[in-house]
């Protein structure tokens, strides 16, 4: 972004306690963030580094604006306020692209001068001329079918039965199925915390994650609870929530990775061993134990691979 809005009126409001480098913090901050289009780091070092903020009071006040008006997530230090107009920004510009490809698709095949035009004096005389004259001169195939509908003229085809719509594809009905998942967990949220639309981009990566309406209300319900038990009175906002969805599916997935890895274990090697009808030979250790697993594992891999 090269450009954005700065209501003076709203930044004034919100930053009359500010020392003068706080304010000139706040705002270093905030052009950094139109600037990269994304969140600042996590590491305060390095936002302090990204605007240059060298003395001790200066370090400072890049700690207490983070804290007053950023809020830490999962994938750095967000301002709801710049989120939004990057979302609006980049909404304006591709609804921009999908305007110019209409107007561009709009033109007949016939209309759109040819890609080598040795003369170009010629070419669009010829199309003046074919413009001006052509819906004269113009001539169309006389109407031979003047009997009523219903009924066969000279033996020719019967009356056609009008079809309905088409039937929506696997495709369509995929895509109306994130359209009622954005519109679903955009009022979810601002149901029970800040306003958000459904086209914003925190709403699109939360569908991206695959998750419920279950399990969206559940990190809602998480959200406030933490903020109670801080006396923190701020709404939750769409990236607070997104940032606990994350945190769950990696701990499901840290523990279905932990539980295919049963050889780090004993519990696990006895019960891979359970499974392929395998048992402890006599004190046989349990790294011998999981040799012989593997053995066989690999074994019937490759039977399985000869049939």
């Amino acid at each position: 972004m090269n450009y954005y809005e700065h209501h003076i009126g709203d930044y004034a409001e919100a930053t009359a306690h500010l020392t003068f480098i706080e304010d000139a913090t706040y705002s270093r901050l905030i052009r950094k963030y139109y600037a990269t289009e994304k969140p600042l780091p996590i590491d305060v070092k390095l936002v302090q580094r990204l605007i240059n903020a060298r003395s001790k009071e200066e370090k400072n006040a890049v700690v207490s604006v983070l804290n007053e008006f950023f809020t830490l997530s999962d994938d750095g230090w967000r301002q709801e306020r710049c989120d939004h107009e990057i979302a609006r920004f980049k909404d304006k510009q591709i609804k921009a692209r999908r305007s110019a490809e209409g107007r561009w698709q709009s033109f007949p095949a016939e209309d759109l001068q040819p890609e080598i035009t040795p003369n170009i004096g010629c070419v669009r005389n010829a199309i003046a001329l074919r413009t001006q004259y052509s819906p004269d001169t113009k001539h169309q195939s006389p109407v031979t079918n003047l009997h009523t509908p219903g009924k066969q003229n000279n033996g020719g085809e019967k009356e056609k039965i009008p079809q309905g719509p088409p039937m929506p594809t696997d495709e369509e009905k995929l895509f109306q199925e994130r359209i009622e998942k954005y519109k679903s967990f955009a009022a979810m949220i601002s149901k029970e915390g800040r306003a958000i639309a459904v086209d914003d981009y925190r709403i699109r990566d939360i569908v991206n994650l695959g998750v419920t309406e279950a399990e969206v209300a559940e990190a809602i319900a998480t959200a406030k609870e933490t903020r109670m038990k801080v006396s923190n009175p701020t709404p939750i906002n769409a990236g607070y929530v997104l940032a606990i969805l994350k945190g769950a599916r990696k701990k499901i997935e840290t523990a279905k990775a932990d539980e295919d890895a049963w050889w780090k274990t004993n519990e696990g090697i006895d019960t891979k061993g359970r499974e392929l009808s395998m048992k402890a030979q006599g004190s046989e250790s349990y790294e011998s134990f999981k040799t012989r697993i593997f053995v066989e594992l690999r074994k019937r891999q490759e039977a399985s691979n000869a049939n």
